[in-house]
């Protein structure tokens, strides 16, 4: 079993790190394969050329590992801070540049000029979003992109959203609460 874990955080003391960093951990010791895919770190750049968009790949490197990798997973976890109500702007490119035909999912024409087929590519696949919001938040926009928007429209049902709303008012043991429960959620689901 091989597992996507990837991290939308610039800082390496957030909660988005040490929950990212901890899940690995706790992953690899049970034999589970983890690709680590963290944005800032690795230094992706979110922006899709437009060579790029007219290609319908990438050329880069790190895009095109990224997407084996998702190839490869039966699972993802996507790991953020909730920026404006949505996911931070390198994730969204992740998105844009990872979730493309041949990887997240494939369109099929009978002829030039036809309305393309879409056929899902993550079908079977398990996936997770773990959220921090400082305020208090709603989860429907994070199920809305997360769920609805990216992986039910690439095949994937199986989807979890693990929202720690208000974390700015929460106290340690609150938030270390939600953070232990959380790894064990995630270990638990991904490691079978």
């Amino acid at each position: 079993m091989a597992v996507c874990l990837v991290l939308a955080h610039p800082e390496r003391s957030s909660l988005s790190y040490q929950i990212f960093h901890e899940l690995a951990s706790i992953l690899e010791a049970d034999n589970v394969r983890v690709f680590r895919q963290d944005l800032y770190a690795d230094g992706f750049d979110p922006v899709m050329p437009l060579n790029e968009i007219k290609r319908r790949m990438s050329l880069d490197p790190l895009v095109s590992r990224y997407g084996r990798e998702l190839i490869e997973s039966s699972g993802v976890v996507v790991i953020h801070p909730d920026w404006w109500s949505s996911p931070p702007a390198i994730l969204k490119g992740w998105v844009d540049r990872v979730f493309r035909p041949g990887t997240a999912y494939d369109e099929f024409r009978d002829f030039s000029g036809d309305e393309a087929e879409f056929l899902p590519g993550l079908t079977g696949k398990r996936a997770a979003a773990v959220v921090i919001s400082h305020k208090a938040a709603g989860s429907e926009a994070f199920l809305n992109f997360w769920r609805n928007s990216v992986f039910s429209w690439c095949g994937t049902e199986n989807f979890t959203l693990h929202h720690l709303a208000d974390s700015r008012d929460a106290d340690e043991g609150r938030t270390g609460d939600w953070k232990r429960n959380t790894v064990k959620t995630l270990t638990e689901a991904f490691r079978e």
